[in-house]
């Protein structure tokens, strides 16, 4: 590379040109002849030729590539400043500079390609391996009180999807009643009409609200076969935390938000009430489900036995509640709800 340095030397020493240059950034440019020395840049008056400054050739750096005139300053000087707009010696500062540069180690030369595979490699990480811990952990610090304010901004998506919440006082009154059998801590139970999907079912959503699709009151041959298909849904997001899957369908950024802020950016949760709704839920799991079954002394039999499945689960899960029913089959001394409540609560919807 030195041959080639002097080469390149040899061809520009006589190389002369104008050009403007300061000792300071704040002073006035004066006129000045640029030429090639001995590995170095000369700076000399313009008309008495006294030298006015030495650069070393390879610490030459432009401070505006690409544009003009090129302004050039010695590397790591803030002080002096080159200004040039000679076409001839603006390429053959270049090309001396690019024969002089010493050459580079294969460690340099594969730095860009190793720190652009590593940064690959961390973009991975962070899109795989990252998102289910930061969700997990968002997931567990989150109080209850922002996840009923989430889950009624997913009601308030269904109802902007066409949905109708049934509201009448002696049906309010059985739900209640319902909701005090089935759960010691806090619950909403909530008949909705016109949600989007083909087969009804009840949904959890945040904040223990129970969505039941107002359909099911016409399918139920009981109270009790609807106690048993709001614990299903119930064990089901027991089994999957409904603030992971929204946090799944809201992403990273959102996520982080959350932990950060205590707020998530409502456009990260738009159209997730409707593809939570249209989603096949998965069974839920079976031991803990007769559990519930256990500790509020319902049978899984009306459920089960129910002519038309009130819980997609059903199906697969049936025979198993059935030979499993922690109740042995047995009824309840009192029923969940009397007859009137029933009928009050069959007919939420018709006022």
């Amino acid at each position: 590379m030195q041959a080639s340095g002097m080469t390149a030397l040899d061809k520009y020493s006589k190389l002369e040109g104008p050009g403007l240059w300061a000792a300071a950034r704040d002073e006035q440019r004066r006129e000045v002849v640029v030429s090639f020395g001995d590995a170095s840049l000369v700076i000399m008056d313009s008309r008495s030729l006294l030298v006015l400054s030495h650069w070393s050739l390879p610490a030459v750096e432009r401070l505006n590539p690409g544009k003009r005139p090129a302004l050039f300053s010695p590397e790591g000087d803030g002080g002096e400043i080159l200004e040039l707009d000679d076409d001839w010696l603006i390429e053959a500062l270049k090309v001396v500079q690019g024969a002089l540069r010493p050459p580079r180690s294969l460690l340099s030369r594969m730095r860009r390609p190793i720190m652009a595979a590593l940064g690959l490699g961390m973009l991975v990480a962070v899109s795989v391996i990252v998102p289910p811990a930061l969700v997990s952990h968002t997931a567990s610090v989150v109080p209850m009180a922002k996840r009923v304010e989430l889950g009624d901004r997913l009601r308030g998506d269904l109802r902007q999807l066409g949905a109708r919440e049934c509201i009448s006082s002696y049906g309010e009154s059985a739900l209640a009643s319902l909701q005090r059998a089935l759960f010691q801590s806090p619950a909403q139970i909530v008949v909705v009409r016109g949600l989007p999907v083909e087969q009804p079912r009840v949904q959890h959503v945040m904040g223990r609200y129970f969505l039941v699709d107002a359909r099911l009151l016409e399918e139920a041959e009981s109270a009790e076969a609807l106690a048993g298909a709001i614990l299903m849904a119930a064990q089901r997001a027991t089994d999957d935390d409904p603030l992971r899957s929204l946090l799944r369908h809201a992403g990273v950024i959102a996520t982080f938000r959350l932990l950060t802020s205590a707020e998530l950016p409502e456009r990260s949760t738009r159209g997730y009430a409707a593809a939570v709704m249209r989603a096949t839920p998965a069974p839920p799991a079976l031991d803990p489900l007769l559990e519930r079954f256990a500790r509020v002394g319902l049978s899984t039999r009306p459920l089960v036995d129910n002519p038309t499945p009130l819980d997609p689960a059903v199906t697969a899960l049936g025979e198993a509640m059935r030979s499993k029913d922690p109740m042995a089959g047995e009824l309840p001394e009192a029923a969940l709800l009397s007859d009137g409540q029933w009928v009050s609560l069959q007919n939420i919807c018709d006022s």
